[in-house]
């Protein structure tokens, strides 16, 4: 796991969204059965908002509403509606500084340490300092030593366009609770900035989009001190997304005995490192060829892939037959 995972049981959160009166203006999965800790569940036909506008795109002023109205309609959801939190999880769940405090915890250890031993030479090879999220932490620390008190809610942390699936009424099929966590309401507005990759304009819109939505739906006490204290769970959004992003691009890469395509992979790192450097205090910045070049040493160091028993059918033969049937 390279992201924080506080419920593993999705279909409970699911049924907490399902209890909302009013009803919402978005839908989410309907869970059909749940076996074995995996789950089952209906979805609508429609098409994914990454269809329709691709990151970077502009999406227009009624879509950003209707994001806007589903962050205010989750804030709604009370704890006790929702599975037992961790043991470890902040009391106050209006603490924001220990809000934060815990998913870097995470960050740091069940992202960076955990993967340290197999990714630890790539991650020094791209110049990503050992203690990068101390260094994030410091920054915060001298920019806003005490961030304002906010009320926990209910938080997706992983809104973006490839989880935003358009109906045909103009409603929203909002997919993939399975990160959702208990916590500061910014936390879920930073992570959803990130990832939908707006336009600068559409970006700063939807700020202004999301406090008046949270002020109107009576969550004003959710929306204190956004304009100082956004930036902490931005910057921490480009820190952790390095660790998580350099081991996918990675991992994407395949073991030892295949030829890798490096373009992909040596894209993904240099985006996450060219947005982090500033949060967790990078010298500067490794060139694509360096990049590619840290990649290729750490693939090559890779055990072979064990080699597989040839299919009785062939590819054509095994293709044919799936048409057929």
């Amino acid at each position: 796991m390279v992201v924080m995972r506080t419920w593993l049981d999705e279909a409970s959160v699911l049924a907490a969204l399902e209890q909302l009166t009013p009803e919402p203006v978005f839908v989410t999965p309907r869970c059909l059965v749940t076996f074995e800790g995996a789950s089952l569940h209906k979805f609508e036909p429609g098409s994914a908002l990454s269809q329709v506008s691709e990151p970077g795109e502009a999406l227009g002023e009624d879509m950003l509403r209707k994001l806007a109205e589903v962050f205010a309609r989750t804030a709604v959801v009370g704890p006790d509606q929702l599975p037992p939190l961790p043991h470890d999880w902040p009391t106050d769940h209006k603490n924001s500084d220990a809000f934060l405090d815990h998913v870097v915890r995470y960050a740091e250890n069940e992202v960076h340490q955990r993967h340290r031993p197999d990714f630890g030479q790539l991650f020094d090879a791209l110049g990503v300092p050992v203690d990068a999220l101390d260094r994030f932490r410091l920054r915060v620390r001298r920019r806003t030593p005490e961030m304002q008190r906010r009320p926990y809610a209910l938080l997706h942390t992983d809104l973006h366009r490839d989880n935003v699936v358009l109906l045909d009424d103009g409603g929203l099929f909002i997919l993939d609770w399975e990160l959702a966590t208990y916590g500061d309401p910014l936390h879920d507005l930073a992570t959803h900035l990130v990832r939908m990759q707006y336009t600068s304009d559409e970006r700063n819109a939807m700020q202004d989009i999301w406090e008046e939505t949270l002020i109107r739906r009576g969550c004003s006490a959710m929306t204190a001190g956004m304009w100082t204290d956004l930036q902490a769970y931005l910057d921490f959004e480009y820190a952790q997304s390095v660790f998580a992003d350099v081991v996918r691009a990675a991992v994407r890469l395949g073991k030892g005995s295949v030829e890798p395509d490096f373009g992909r992979s040596v894209a993904m790192v240099s985006r996450a490192l060219g947005l982090a450097k500033d949060a967790i205090g990078m010298d500067g910045l490794p060139t694509e060829q360096e990049i590619k070049a840290a990649l290729a040493e750490w693939h090559a160091k890779l055990p072979p892939e064990p080699r597989r028993r040839r299919s009785v059918i062939t590819g054509r033969a095994a293709r044919s037959s799936v048409r057929a049937g």
